[in-house]
Parts: C-alpha cells; sequence; structure tokens
C-alpha cells in the first residue's frame, strides 16, 4: 500500500510517495502538487507494481497516465522496471505530421508497394489540409472531423473548363480514414501523442457499387477488335478473361505461362503467389502475343515499365471501339470475369484462381447482369422444373455471350380457379373425420 506524505527537503515542500516492489522499499519525490494529484498518482504507480508483479498489462488509465510522463519521474520509475524505457530518438522530427507519415510508411515492410503508395496519397490529404510542419499532438479531435468533411469536397473530376465535374466519393474517403487512424495509432503507440484523434470519425461505407460495369461478351469483342497491337491485347485479355490486377498486369513473364500445365503463374505484389488457367478466351490472345515476341524477351509487356499507367490509354480504346469508357476500367474488367465464373465454378475454385475471399467478391465484385434480369423474368424456378433452364443451382445458358435466351417456354397458366394461388393438386376431400366440416377446399381458393 503506497504512502503519501508532505515534507519539506532542502528548501522545497512537496509531496513524497512510498511503497514497496518487490520487498524493496521505494521513495519517489513528487515535487509540489496538489493532494488530489499526488493522490493519483500513488494510485497509478499502485497500479504499475501490481502489474509489474503479476506480469500483466496495466489498466489503460495507468499506461496512459505513464506514457506521458517526461523527465525525473519517467526516468526512475523507467530505472525501477515499471514501465518500458521510451525508445530513443535522435531528433524531434517525426513528431511533425509530414516527418512521422515518412517514417511511418517506410516502416511498413509488411505490405507491399502499392499498399505503401496508397498509404503516401493518404499522407498526401493530410499534409494537404495540415501542412507538413503540424505538431501531431496539436491535430484535434475536431480537426479531424473537419479533414473527413474537406476530404469528400477534393475534385477527382474536372472539366476542360476547370469546373469540378465529381468529388471525392464517400468509399474514396472512407479509405483515407481507415488509413490514417492506422497511422495515427502507431503514433500513439510510439508515444508521439496520447490519444487519436481520428478516433472521433468513422470511415463508412468503403465500397462504392454505384459504378459497377459489367462488360458483356459483345463489348469485350468490340474492345479487343480496336487494340492497336498484341500487347494491348494481351492487357486487355489478361484483365477481362483472365481476372488479373491492373497491378498484377506487368509483371507477368513468358517464364510464368506453363504451356503444359494449362496455367500461369501470377506473383502478384498485393496477394503473393497464385495460380490462374489459361482459359479457352484468353489462350488464342497469349499465342498471339507470345508469336510476336522479340527473342529473348523476359515480360511479356515488355515496353512498358512496372508502374505505368494503363487507364488512360485503355479508355482511348474503348473510345475508339465506339464505347463509352466506364469508370474503375480495370477493376470492372475483373469484376465481370469474377461474376463469370461464379456461374461455372465452386466459390473456392474461383478465390483461388482470383486471389481473394468470397466475403471480398460479395463487397466489391460480384455483379448483378442484364442476362440476370432476363433469366428471373423467364425462367421459373422451383424443385418442379428441373429441365427449365436451372440445373444444380447453375444457370445453364451462357451468360454475357448473345443477351437474350432461346428455348425458354412462358408459365404455364395457374390451374384451378381464376384469381387463386393454387397449384395443381390432388383436390379430393380427406376422409372425414368426427368433426363435421365446416368449410370447403374449393371456397378456401376462390377468397383466398
Amino acid at each position: 500500500m503506497a504512502s503519501l506524505r508532505k515534507e519539506t527537503d532542502r528548501n522545497r515542500t512537496g509531496w513524497r510517495l512510498q511503497f514497496r516492489q518487490g520487498g524493496k522499499r521505494r521513495s519517489l519525490w513528487l515535487g509540489s502538487m496538489s493532494k488530489r494529484a499526488a493522490e493519483g498518482v500513488a494510485r497509478h504507480i499502485e497500479e504499475l507494481v501490481r502489474a509489474t508483479t503479476a506480469n500483466v498489462q496495466p489498466d489503460a488509465e495507468a499506461t496512459k497516465w505513464a506514457n506521458g510522463l517526461e523527465g525525473r519521474i519517467r526516468e526512475t520509475i523507467e530505472r525501477w522496471g515499471l514501465v518500458d524505457a521510451a525508445p530513443k530518438r535522435n531528433d524531434d522530427s517525426d513528431r511533425f505530421l509530414a516527418a512521422f507519415c515518412d517514417r511511418y510508411i517506410r516502416g511498413r515492410t509488411d505490405v507491399g508497394v502499392a499498399t505503401r503508395e496508397k498509404y503516401g496519397h493518404t499522407k498526401r490529404f493530410l499534409v494537404g489540409m495540415f501542412g507538413e510542419d503540424r505538431l501531431l499532438k496539436s491535430i484535434t479531435k475536431a480537426d479531424a472531423k473537419s479533414w473527413q468533411r474537406w476530404l469528400m469536397q477534393q475534385p477527382v473530376r474536372i472539366d476542360k473548363d476547370g469546373n469540378v465535374i465529381r468529388t471525392m466519393a464517400e468509399s474514396t474517403a472512407s479509405k483515407h480514414v481507415k488509413r490514417a487512424k492506422t497511422m495515427f495509432d502507431d503514433a500513439v503507440d510510439a508515444r508521439l501523442i496520447d490519444e487519436s484523434p481520428m478516433d472521433a470519425i468513422k470511415g463508412g461505407q468503403e465500397v462504392n457499387r454505384k459504378r459497377d460495369f459489367f462488360v458483356g461478351r459483345n463489348a469485350a469483342a468490340t474492345v479487343l477488335d480496336a487494340c492497336p497491337d498484341h500487347d494491348w491485347r494481351l492487357i486487355f485479355g489478361l484483365a477481362r478473361f483472365g481476372g488479373f490486377r491492373v497491378c498484377e498486369l506487368l509483371n507477368v513473364e513468358w517464364g510464368d505461362v506453363l504451356w503444359d500445365q494449362n496455367k500461369i503463374r501470377n506473383n502478384s505484389p498485393k496477394t503473393g503467389l497464385r495460380f490462374v488457367p489459361i482459359f479457352p478466351e484468353l489462350a488464342p490472345i497469349l499465342e498471339a502475343a507470345f508469336d510476336n515476341a522479340y527473342p529473348g524477351q523476359v515480360r511479356c509487356l515488355e515496353r512498358y515499365v512496372r508502374d505505368a499507367n494503363l487507364g488512360t490509354t485503355m479508355n482511348r480504346i474503348i473510345e475508339r471501339a465506339g464505347l463509352s469508357p466506364w469508370e474503375k476500367t480495370f477493376q470492372n474488367l475483373r469484376a465481370s470475369r469474377r461474376t463469370e465464373l461464379e456461374e461455372r465454378f465452386p466459390n473456392h475454385v474461383v478465390n483461388s484462381w482470383m486471389g481473394h475471399s468470397a466475403k471480398v467478391a460479395e463487397k466489391s465484385y460480384l455483379q448483378v447482369t442484364p442476362d440476370h434480369w432476363e433469366l428471373g423474368a423467364t425462367i421459373t424456378t422451383g424443385s418442379a422444373i428441373a429441365a427449365g433452364g436451372v440445373t444444380g443451382g447453375v444457370i445453364s445458358a451462357d451468360l454475357g455471350q448473345s443477351g437474350s435466351i432461346t428455348n425458354t417456354k412462358k408459365p404455364l397458366k395457374t390451374l384451378g380457379f381464376e384469381g387463386s394461388e393454387c397449384l395443381e393438386t390432388d383436390l379430393s376431400a380427406p376422409p372425414t373425420g368426427l368433426e363435421p366440416v365446416t368449410r370447403r377446399l374449393t371456397a378456401a381458393c376462390s377468397t383466398n
């Protein structure tokens, strides 16, 4: 049990805290402060002693108090082993926003290059509002809320006259908020700040399904015909029929094409190694590109650097094909392939090929296509019509091939009384029991 007493020592008056730790008597000079403040220090010290003795984590309040200490008291309780030693720093540069973000991003060696680039985008928006030399501890929860509102006002598309066509989507802003939360949590762990101002805001929905677009087979064939060379046919083919992410396209090497196994090795910078079949739609595109490759060519798309921006040129090709470019150019190509494969193969198989989970697919990729709507309006569902176009839960029509369904039968007229919901069943009356019959079956059908 810690004890407090007020004393005068060397012409100074203040509080002294005494307690026992592992059989040793400790004495800590607190100095001049109110009795209430001294009692608070005693309470935190008792909790640190208890946690150290039991080899458990102290409660959050005591940890926060200890992390906020500097100077003599902090050094003393570190020496006694009540808290871990604070990391030594050569300077305080990472207490400023831009320097801290740079250090954090450099230290994220556990993620891919693409993820670090995304953190860099979030840093750009943080610095854009607060400035490079803003002290982390000076950013308040109110500032964080203002930053979130500011994000939603940032233009992402401007016309030739400088007018803003569209501002940042809620889903994009939510991703920046999530990354900012992660960075500021690290600042708390590094004892640069006591608490994260980003805890005051919520990210919201991170997926914007309003920009979904299913690229059907007819549209895909039109774009392929408009591609200027075999390289661009391969880029489009890998994205639309292979389901490759845009960050994966330029990494594929000819050595990754396992012709004898009908597989492509995809060493994704985002998710790691996976294998993708050489799908029948992709095979002729891949073979033509191989035949036109120069001797000794290593990468399938050697003429482009690995971080090239392919979206702008792809949109021009789509326009040349007489189509309007869709939003999320490459992601919608990949989503279209995922949706098709979902109709043909078990979920775990498609997950392995595409490199994401079923949960992610439902959240970000799977789409309702025009053919789904047409099938829903023309094919009767239920256990009694196994031959009506649905077999084992898999749609038998070739989705996206033609956009029309042939040989579909119109639903039979409802049997029974007009306007009723009764189906053709055995309408004979059940055996009469002891209770009198109070209502006939036909009367029941006609009134429902």
